[in-house]
């Protein structure tokens, strides 16, 4: 099974849009998100890779990349699409002292940093080290939001991990239908999804999301816990695996009483009505609150708008939620390549659900790229 990944000649374009864009004499990236984005800079999970600061450095002069890395990582950097690797020792279990990564990896920056020519660094100001050692007589300047502008429009090899993402997300949705029952905890739900998604995935997915049953569909969000979903229980499956750096995103509400309430299935109309409604404004251009107010005034419409307290949707990609955001008041423009859900739901007692689809925006609308069963009933 071949498993998509970022490719070189994506990451290198990205670096070059990024230093057209940053008038910087040096990038420095920390977000691991982003050595993924700009370096192909992967590290399996789980495993101690994932540990320690790891440095990407884009030299503006040379057009260069570098990247600064400890040794529990250095396999995945053999993978990195960059120019250059600095490898150095943090503990190799025989003969170095262990000592704490995490200010070794600062002062490892510092040093490279002090031997570069340049003296404007452009940095993610929330991982960046504000230390004297590195912010003594630097120049620097907050790169944040241009890379997170930069990020919304998702390129062909993002595309594909986001497309596999929804597939093996897809599989945990089925075998949660298909095995979900009364006796069966939260837990032991979450494992036997996780594990269809892992087989499809062909690879360690970590998922994270809500599984909530009977009164605990009212908390709207929430881990599984040990609760044993009872006979007539509703189950809200959100489903937000990470799967190979990407994510999905995939919200299905499960009823298991076989003969529900005249007021759930009211829901589940007006649930599918307000996707509706928000796919028809899913256009470049239209904004955040345009999207929101399309969802929220069919759930008025309906009856169900008054427990309905959170966002409409999102944008998905190598963050959840990242922008743009689908809240009253955003201005956010949707452009062409955002990668978004759409996501109703209400919480009253006897009387909860949500459901959610991923969409990648084109010039002509949306293209739904999840595929799961959003009926309130098994059957």
């Amino acid at each position: 099974m071949s498993i998509p990944a970022l490719t070189e000649k994506g990451c290198r374009k990205r670096r070059d849009s990024l230093l057209k864009n940053c008038e910087t004499d040096l990038v420095v990236i920390a977000d691991p998100r982003n050595l993924y984005y700009y370096g192909g800079f992967l590290p399996p999970y789980p495993s101690l890779s994932e540990w320690g600061p790891v440095y990407l450095i884009i030299d503006r002069k040379s057009a260069a990349s570098t990247l600064v890395c400890h040794n529990f990582a250095a396999g995945a950097a053999e993978n990195a699409h960059v120019d250059k690797k600095e490898i150095w020792t943090w503990y190799d279990a025989s003969r170095t002292s262990g000592v704490d990564i995490y200010p070794a990896g600062t002062a490892i920056l510092a040093d490279f940093i002090r031997s570069s020519t340049g003296g404007h660094i452009g940095v993610e100001t929330g991982w960046f080290p504000l230390i004297p050692a590195i912010t003594t007589g630097v120049d620097y300047t907050d790169i944040t939001a241009t890379i997170s502008r930069q990020r919304r429009r998702k390129d062909p090899d993002e595309l594909a991990c986001i497309r596999y993402a929804q597939d093996s997300s897809l599989a945990g949705h089925i075998a949660g239908r298909k095995k979900i029952r009364p006796g069966l905890s939260e837990l032991e739900l979450f494992s036997l999804i996780n594990t269809a998604m892992t087989k499809k995935a062909g690879c360690p997915v970590k998922l994270i999301g809500d599984i909530l049953s009977g009164p605990r569909t009212l908390d709207v969000s929430g881990g599984p816990t040990d609760r044993v979903i009872g006979e007539n229980d509703t189950v809200i499956l959100d489903l937000s695996p990470v799967v190979h750096g990407y994510r999905a995103d995939y919200t299905a509400t499960i009823v298991l009483d076989p003969e529900p309430d005249q007021k759930l299935l009211d829901l589940e109309k007006a649930l599918h009505g307000a996707i509706a409604a928000g796919e028809s404004q899913l256009r470049p251009g239209r904004t955040g609150r345009d999207i929101y107010w399309a969802v929220k005034n069919c759930l008025n419409d309906r009856g169900f708008g008054g427990q309905f307290e959170h966002h409409a949707g999102h944008g998905l990609g190598l963050g959840h939620p990242e922008a743009p955001f689908f809240v009253p008041e955003s201005s956010e423009k949707l452009i062409v390549g955002d990668v978004v859900t759409l996501e109703p739901g209400s919480y009253a007692p006897g009387c909860a659900g949500r459901i959610e689809h991923v969409y990648l925006i084109t010039e002509n609308g949306p293209e739904r790229l999840t595929r799961h069963d959003t009926r309130f009933t098994c059957q």
